[in-house]
């Protein structure tokens, strides 16, 4: 390791770090710009028939920022931050419990995501998480895959 790669992931960390607080704090416009132009935002558990990469600034913004008040966050309940041989990787293991305003059920989630940056700035961030507790939370299947992103363009 050189120190090169220490101050490589020392900023992965820092940049991992005001992701989750921007983000907790709704502050779109900074949150929006720790990402590379050509970022992507990646949901592998993403419905059938429902986006699940959102590429380029533009598209990661304006599904994140309609997001909020589908689920409330009660509190963070763990959070671990994983750095990776790779400086410019981080994953974060992170459990929350929350609720649905629309259903009062509980939103009880845990979560891994990985974080790849370049030159500073988010290039993938990839989240896996149970889809079963957000269907459970959301009431059915059905809301779930109707309310989750984009629908994909008919082809």
């Amino acid at each position: 390791m050189t120190i090169h790669d220490d101050e490589k992931r020392t900023g992965t960390l820092q940049l991992v770090g005001a992701y989750q607080t921007l983000l907790r704090e709704k502050r779109w416009q900074e949150w929006i710009d720790l990402w590379a132009d050509d970022g992507e935002l990646d949901f592998p558990f993403a419905p059938e028939g429902r986006q699940r990469t959102y590429r380029g600034k533009d598209e990661i913004l304006t599904y994140m920022s309609g997001t909020p008040g589908r689920v409330v966050i009660d509190a963070v309940e763990k959070v671990k931050v994983f750095p990776m041989q790779d400086p410019e990787v981080a994953v974060v293991e992170l459990a929350i419990r929350g609720h649905s305003p629309a259903t009062r059920a509980p939103y009880n989630q845990s979560y891994v995501v990985f974080f790849e940056t370049r030159e500073g700035k988010i290039r993938r961030y990839r989240e896996y998480w149970n889809p079963l507790v957000t269907i459970d939370a959301l009431g059915g299947r059905e809301i779930w895959a109707s309310g989750f992103g984009s629908p994909l363009p008919a082809t």
